[in-house]
């Protein structure tokens, strides 16, 4: 895998951010719309509806702004227990079971980034339903393993292929370059990326040196 960083992923990177966006922000301009036709008073289901696609969106730029961006200044002293209000901001509590991990230790800038997108990629294996737990383990370095499992449950082929060190970059697409974008992210801060696939379970961990 080229640890050059091609305009084409920068690209697909976008394309996948936007269209992660484009649900909730659309949820939004139909219910303000449909506020405008309302002529006896706001009605509740717009407002659930309206609350429910900005705390979407929100929670959603939030996720991206580290897991792709700069993340801001405070983003090299995340520690492991604020990684899961990350993590939760793009998970519907309704269809996800999350067992996240806690704890004090400080993890920068690049080891949060590897954490989220490993979790984003894992959340990519569940259908629809399922459960996901993310573990963080200490010893000569840091490891970050996300399990999931549910019916269904697995990683497609392309997204494995996208993993591989010798991918063409010309053949990733916005389905898949989340898989290469997480194996790149690993490389480049001189760790290891592996994916164990069972029976209706996933099982992804980032290891990386401890700096």
């Amino acid at each position: 895998m080229s640890v050059d960083f091609p305009q084409r992923v920068s690209e697909l990177l976008c394309s996948r951010l936007c269209h992660d966006l484009i649900s909730p922000t659309a949820a939004v301009s139909n219910g303000l719309e449909l506020l405008e036709d309302e002529s006896g008073g706001i009605d509740e289901g717009v407002m659930s509806l309206l609350s429910f696609s900005i705390k979407q969106a929100a929670g959603r730029l939030m996720f991206f702004r580290i897991a792709y961006g700069l993340g801001g200044e405070n983003a090299d002293a995340l520690s492991i227990s604020e990684t899961p209000e990350l993590i939760r901001g793009i998970i519907e509590d309704d269809k996800i079971e999350a067992v996240l991990p806690s704890g004090d230790q400080t993890l920068g800038r690049v080891a949060v980034k590897v954490l989220l997108n490993v979790a984003f990629l894992a959340l990519e294996t569940l259908p629809n339903r399922g459960k996901l737990v993310i573990e963080v383990e200490n010893s000569d370095n840091i490891s970050f393993t996300a399990t999931t499992s549910g019916p269904g449950t697995g990683i497609q082929p392309e997204v494995m292929e996208a993993i591989e060190p010798d991918v063409e970059i010309d053949s990733l697409t916005a389905c898949t370059v989340q898989g290469y974008f997480t194996g790149w992210l690993c490389q480049t801060a001189a760790g290891h990326f592996g994916v164990n696939e069972a029976a209706d379970s996933v099982s992804l961990k980032a290891e990386l040196p401890i700096s």
